[in-house]
């Protein structure tokens, strides 16, 4: 894998440029951001004000106020569309920034900004079971790494809550399944069932172990497996035992627990139909520009490097490049 110091080199060569330019252009949009909301507050303000001196108190005072701040609002927003929008920032910086990482990291990767995984792949993977209401992503990245085909990108995954009240209103509420980085890899084993490794969030106690075993929203079954450290921090899952501890060898789970041990974020890992799919959640948008930081400090671009470093880095955190199985 390419090291830190062979990005950083990278970025003075070949990036700093294109991420001045892209600061200049950032500085411009807060700018007119803060603006906005000046505009919006004077309005605010001076309806709040005139209410006070020239508006009647009447039946109406009230609706005069709620249309005096609707329109300053408007104001504001017409004002920063017509000034200060720019509607190629966001497909500029990820042409420029995050294509540009993912090619330096491997030129055997293409990236596409508007793509991601699909449902029926998220579906398919077995981790997550609750039937999806809503799916949306970004940020598709393909290719081969040395022999192992990959693909991974930004998801977001919810179901919707539907509630009556006791007047008989519905209020829908919407609630997360998954966000974050999802990634499929053709895996170096032949298997026909599922196995599923999941965060390990009870402990290891006799009451957990009894939950965990009870799992009776999956057709998988809980194994029992010795590696204590492993049991730390995952359960696993399976249609079939044998099979389950041959796709779960003891050096494969050494490589899970040590890439989980280095990585703060819940980690899901399943085997299905001969691929690998793993999801790490995360609470923020990986691959998005922020307004409010610096774009050319490279500390902020190396969060970008290493985030997808590390779903690259899965190919040989997990040794998937070692043929040493056939499969069928």
């Amino acid at each position: 894998m390419k090291t830190l110091k062979e990005f950083k080199d990278f970025y003075n060569k070949s990036m700093h440029e294109n991420l001045s330019l892209l600061e200049k252009r950032r500085k411009r949009i807060l700018r007119f951001v803060l603006w906005s909301f000046l505009v919006a507050a004077i309005g605010i303000l001076f309806t709040m004000a005139s209410a006070s001196l020239f508006f009647p108190k009447d039946d109406y005072y009230s609706l005069k106020v709620f249309v005096g701040v609707i329109i300053s609002i408007i104001v504001a927003i017409v004002f920063f569309y017509v000034k200060g929008r720019d509607k190629t920032f966001y497909s500029d910086f990820k042409e420029q920034v995050i294509k540009a990482i993912v090619t330096f990291i491997s030129p055997d990767l293409s990236y596409n900004p508007k793509n991601y995984i699909g449902l029926d792949s998220f579906q398919r993977s077995r981790i997550f079971l609750t039937n999806v209401d809503r799916y949306r992503g970004d940020d598709m990245v393909e290719g081969v790494v040395d022999k192992t085909k990959i693909w991974f990108s930004e998801i977001n995954a919810e179901y919707k809550r539907v509630t009556t009240d006791s007047k008989g209103k519905t209020k829908t509420t919407w609630h997360r399944i998954f966000k974050g980085l999802f990634f499929i890899a053709d895996f170096n084993k032949h298997f026909t069932t599922s196995t599923i490794v999941l965060p390990n969030r009870l402990g290891r106690s006799s009451f957990a172990r009894f939950f965990q075993k009870m799992n009776i929203s999956r057709r998988e079954k809980h194994i029992s497996l010795e590696d204590l450290e492993f049991n730390k921090y995952f359960v696993a899952y399976g249609e079939d035992q044998v099979e389950a501890r041959y796709v779960l060898s003891t050096s494969l789970m050494k490589r899970i627990t040590d890439f989980k041990k280095s990585h703060k974020n819940p980690v899901f890992i399943s085997f299905v139909n001969s691929f690998l799919y793993v999801a790490i959640g995360y609470n923020k948008n990986l691959f998005e520009p922020s307004y409010f930081k610096k774009l050319n400090r490279f500390k902020i671009v190396q969060e970008y490097f290493e985030d997808i470093q590390l779903a690259v880095g899965i190919v040989e955190d997990l040794n998937l490049n070692n043929r040493i199985w056939t499969k069928q």
